[in-house]
């Protein structure tokens, strides 16, 4: 199924993991030209998020984009991640992800079930760190999974056409994994998909 900004996982796993890789900061500084939208995975500028739509010129520090990214789910930040931090969807890049789910995502296409984005959330859940304490407060609390449960939830939304997602790790007793994806269904569906689902696994 067509993932849409739930494919952003992707670049904020990788950029995780460069992070405890000790190979960038939180400090570094990414610069925004033109070129951060044109490699395979990247997309449109246009879309959801408060970063500039054309390129400023202006440095941004990672921290900053992967604060956006997770949390307004910013195109242009995911653009920056995938362009500085991922290296133009690599190859390397494409080989680290593919260690963390069954099946292949193709980050131009975007497609992937919900069982793959739910295991890149179990990998960035196990990674720790500033990603996943970026999405446990986000724009999107107010609905989808998040919106009924009373415990913390760290989650990634998913909207495009009638494309509505969301994965997260809903911190119950036992943190549990849950990734719902949907076509030509509501954000209140999978609400209450996931308090259900809750109100058994809490």
């Amino acid at each position: 199924m067509y993932s849409a900004s739930v494919t952003k996982l992707l670049y904020l796993y990788y950029a995780q993991y460069q992070l405890n890789e000790g190979n960038v900061k939180l400090s570094d500084s990414l610069t925004y030209t033109e070129a951060v939208h044109q490699f395979s995975g990247a997309y449109d500028p246009a879309g959801s998020g408060s970063l500039p739509k054309t390129a400023d010129g202006k440095k941004y520090t990672l921290q900053d984009v992967i604060n956006r990214t997770a949390k307004e789910s910013d195109n242009v930040g995911s653009n920056l991640l995938g362009y500085y931090i991922a290296n133009q969807s690599d190859s390397i890049f494409k080989s680290k992800i593919a260690e963390t789910f069954d099946g292949i995502w193709d980050v131009e296409k975007r497609d992937a079930s919900a069982k793959m984005a739910g295991q890149i959330m179990e990998a960035i859940y196990h990674q720790g760190g500033f990603v996943l304490d970026s999405l446990s407060s986000t724009n999107y609390d107010t609905e989808r999974i998040s919106k009924n449960i009373p415990v913390k939830v760290a989650h990634k939304i998913g909207d495009a056409y009638d494309y509505r997602h969301d994965v997260a790790v809903v911190y119950a007793d036992s943190p549990f994994i849950l990734s719902i994806f949907t076509n030509q269904s509501d954000y209140d569906t999978i609400s209450k998909i996931a308090k259900d689902v809750y109100d058994i696994l809490k």
